[in-house]
């Protein structure tokens, strides 16, 4: 009964919070924004080019892969070798076929992918972007971030009936009131106990720092 409640009011609260969203019709003046520069003659970026033969064995070695996963995956879900990556670590992804599946393919695409970023030609610091930007891509896509297909996720909520999806929708209407996202639990920090304020005024900075003058608390400093 008590859970029941928690939902109703946590749906009722998102409700609230949504429609106060949509009622704010009147919007700041925003300022001028400066003026853009001449895009006009900048160079265009140029496609990658990837050599031939380390791309031929990329796709031999995911079609070969593929082959096996689907084959394992269509005799029984127990034959797909439990996934290495510390994200699908968790027993309810091997007790679950979909996840179990899912983790396979992604770790799949992922290898397949970062071969491909190792068959690009170039230098080394082109190679290395071409990963950073695979990685990001790779670790918003994975399974473990989609609830459907988050056997650990789903565990959890059946066995905290219900109350761990219902702290997160509390999670996320605690961010949305506050305007971005919680990153720690901010409410351990106090100012005057574990956090430092002082005045102070930015005396220079340019494309890499910062430089902060503060404010004397003294009459009288120290002059080095």
């Amino acid at each position: 009964m008590n859970s029941d409640l928690n939902w109703a009011q946590a749906i009722q609260h998102m409700q609230e919070t949504f429609g106060a969203s949509l009622a704010l019709t009147a919007m700041p003046a925003m300022p001028l924004l400066p003026a853009l520069p001449d895009f006009k003659n900048l160079t265009s970026p140029q496609p990658l080019a990837f050599d031939d033969a380390k791309m031929q064995q990329v796709q031999a070695l995911y079609l070969q892969e593929a082959t096996q996963l689907w084959n394992q995956s269509v005799q029984a879900g127990s034959a797909i070798p439990p996934a290495t990556d510390r994200r699908f670590a968790n027993a309810a992804w091997n007790a679950n076929p979909v996840s179990k599946f899912s983790a396979a393919a992604y770790m799949l695409n992922a290898r397949a992918l970062m071969g491909m970023a190792e068959a690009v030609q170039g230098d080394a610091k082109t190679r290395a972007r071409v990963r950073f930007a695979i990685e990001q891509a790779m670790a918003a896509s994975a399974p473990s971030n989609f609830m459907a297909l988050n056997a650990e996720a789903q565990q959890k909520a059946i066995d905290t009936h219900g109350q761990s999806i219902g702290k997160g929708i509390e999670n996320l209407l605690h961010d949305m009131q506050q305007g971005h996202v919680s990153m720690t639990d901010e409410s351990l920090f106090e100012v005057g106990k574990n956090v430092a304020m002082t005045d102070g005024a930015v005396v220079f900075e340019n494309d890499f720092f910062q430089l902060l003058e503060y404010k004397p608390l003294t009459a009288t400093v120290f002059e080095k």
